[in-house]
């Protein structure tokens, strides 16, 4: 209950927040408590968030080679496939991944798989036809983690895999790609690790628009993809 008064005062007092009203804030302060919020630095983080709140990307292992290998292959003009799910988490990480992609240049194409034909997961058949298109690049969003025999289809054509998920491993490990972007990966120090797939390929994408893009640019697709990363969460 003590703290639950404290963090009321707190946020009465607080002028950005503009809490006069004692009961709203007693309200406010017994539901930001109970989901572990308690000092008034959280509370502004959690109920008036900004860009400069986001982590770096490069917090999460494995961002350094996965954006050197994607600012080549847009340099380089290589063809770039995107292979997502077919669920509403998938398919926006598609989106966002593939809107910042040729807003900083490159070009890529995209694979939904169907829900009944293929199933989930990455195909051999997917893969096989992406190398005869001369696809160079392939990036998973939403799954991957788990496509250990689909990774090393990808090596033995010559294709280099970044897979980006947010799915848990399985028990002979990740695959062995080029880049393996999960927070929940064993060893992954990413400080959120309830990021949903599009969460993920949002991060991929704020580091390759770093790289690219003016930060005005930046600040304005990162606000708007973030609306979508909110639907992939829900």
């Amino acid at each position: 209950m003590a703290r639950v008064q404290d963090l009321a005062e707190n946020l009465r007092s607080d002028s950005a927040l503009r809490l006069n009203n004692s009961t709203l804030a007693s309200t406010l302060a017994r539901l930001l408590v109970l989901r572990g919020i308690t000092d008034i630095e959280s509370a502004q983080r959690y109920l008036a968030p900004s860009l400069v709140h986001l982590h770096s990307p490069y917090l999460m292992t494995g961002m350094k080679a996965a954006l050197d290998r994607l600012e080549a292959a847009i340099e380089r003009e290589e063809g770039i496939l995107i292979y997502g799910d077919y669920d509403v988490d998938g398919t926006t990480a598609i989106v966002i991944l593939k809107t910042a992609i040729e807003l900083c240049g490159g070009a890529a194409d995209f694979h939904v798989p169907h829900r009944i034909r293929e199933g989930y997961g990455m195909k051999d058949d997917v893969i096989e036809r992406a190398a005869a298109a001369d696809i160079r690049l392939i990036i998973s969003v939403d799954t991957g983690i788990r496509a250990l025999d689909a990774a090393r289809t990808a090596q033995r054509l010559g294709i280099d895999l970044i897979v980006t998920d947010h799915h848990l491993a399985g028990k002979d490990g990740v695959p062995s790609a080029l880049a393996v972007l999960n927070p929940n990966r064993p060893g992954c120090d990413y400080p959120c690790k309830d990021l949903c797939g599009a969460g993920v390929a949002f991060k991929l994408a704020q580091g390759l628009m770093e790289r690219r893009l003016a930060q005005n640019d930046q600040s304005r697709l990162l606000t708007s993809f973030m609306k979508m990363v909110a639907i992939a969460t829900i």
